[in-house]
């Protein structure tokens, strides 16, 4: 019987080992992809430098080579964060197993000192004080199926106890791994914070070229169609497709006029058409520009579910929300993004960070609202500021 659940705990173990040995292959393959991303941005970076016509794609790519390390890092310190957490759990396990298991002992020890005392003695004075031989008998069938259960219960508790410290040393050791690799993409995110100030002193130098404003002002185009074709992907499947989400209290259609701003923040562009400062030329915005302070906590406006992550010339990090009843909203420049694929969020909820990616008018948030393919004036849905 005992051999049968050794070998059960034995399969359990080894199942949980091969799971998890998944889970961490699959998170290296993860990390592996993203640096091998920056590392083919970086060569496009050193391509790039040798053309003198070719600034600002060397702006782009290392707009690109940051993100994708602070995204790196900040997938490694939640990494770090949970793997902490599960070393807790394994502690505070292991600490009450330990406990159990000293209970046992005491237990066992007890008994040990009064067999050791009396032993026979006193199964000979229960034989003759019983009432019955029988009943004799019977007390002392219980004290050996009494004593048999204390040592299956000893073993396996120091099986556990085992098995609880063999977990913790791994985690630990995994835990050792990532703060190494954490140290590392920290001393490499200090290099491209150098690279930023390179780039800063790079605009202050070339944000009198006009013909550059013209350049970026095309991706920004080129960035909103492709927005728009996404946009306009997603609702075709809502369409075919019976909806998700959960209908919220307060349909998003009725917060027109009152909408929670998603940062805080001065409007330095609007929607519809508007003359570029610096070129003076009449163009088209679909959304508002939103001044912040680089780092800034942006804010998703209604609940809904994140449909979109992505990474475009122009735009830097994107993210586009899904809201029932067809309505979305984008959010770009972002430095840092808090949210997964497909993950639902709540009014309020923090999605990201102001970044500057894409701008060359410093950090900024762009934001856009859709009902089906149609783009709205988000300052109409904002609510009122004092």
């Amino acid at each position: 019987m005992i051999s049968k659940i050794l070998n059960t705990i034995l399969i359990v173990l080894v199942a949980g080992v091969l799971q998890a040995q998944d889970d961490v292959e699959s998170h290296y393959q993860r990390l592996k992809r993203i640096q091998q991303e920056i590392l083919s941005v970086e060569q496009q970076i050193a391509r790039t430098q040798k053309k003198e016509s070719s600034v600002l794609y060397v702006l782009t790519h290392l707009d690109l080579d940051i993100d994708l390390t602070q995204s790196l890092i900040q997938k490694l310190r939640k990494e770090q964060k949970e793997k902490e957490r599960e070393i807790r759990k394994l502690e505070e396990k292991l600490e009450s197993t330990e406990a159990e298991l000293q209970r046992l002992l005491t237990i066992m020890s007890k008994r040990l000192v009064y067999f050791y005392k009396y032993g026979r003695v006193k199964d000979i004075e229960l034989l003759l004080t019983a009432r019955s031989i029988n009943q004799g008998l019977l007390w002392l069938e219980y004290q050996k199926r009494l004593s048999a259960h204390d040592q299956r219960n000893y073993l396996k508790i120091k099986e556990k106890k085992a098995e609880i410290a063999r977990d913790k040393d791994a985690l630990t050791q995994e835990l050792k791994a990532k703060k190494r690799l954490l140290a590392e993409k920290i001393a490499e995110e200090k290099k491209l914070k150098a690279k930023k100030k390179e780039r800063e002193k790079l605009l202050a130098s070339i944000r009198k070229d006009m013909e550059l404003h013209r350049q970026q002002l095309a991706e920004k185009r080129q960035a909103e169609a492709r927005i728009s074709q996404m946009i306009a992907s997603l609702e075709r499947k809502r369409q075919q497709v019976p909806e998700t989400l959960v209908a919220p209290e307060t349909p998003f259609s009725e917060l027109q006029g009152r909408m929670l701003w998603p940062v805080t923040g001065k409007v330095v562009a609007r929607f519809g058409r508007y003359k570029h400062p610096k070129l003076k030329t009449v163009t088209e915005n679909i959304g508002i520009d939103i001044e912040a302070k680089l780092g800034s906590p942006v804010r998703v406006v209604a609940g809904g579910r994140v449909t979109v992550i992505t990474w475009q010339r122009g735009r830097g990090n994107i993210v586009i929300v899904k809201h029932y009843g067809g309505y979305y909203t984008v959010y770009t420049h972002l430095k840092e993004i808090h949210v997964d694929l497909d993950q639902d969020v709540e009014m309020g909820q923090v999605i990201g960070t102001v970044g500057e990616s894409g701008s060359l008018d410093g950090p900024r948030l762009h934001f856009e609202v859709y009902k089906g393919t149609e783009v709205l004036d988000p300052e109409r849905w904002l609510a009122v500021r004092s």
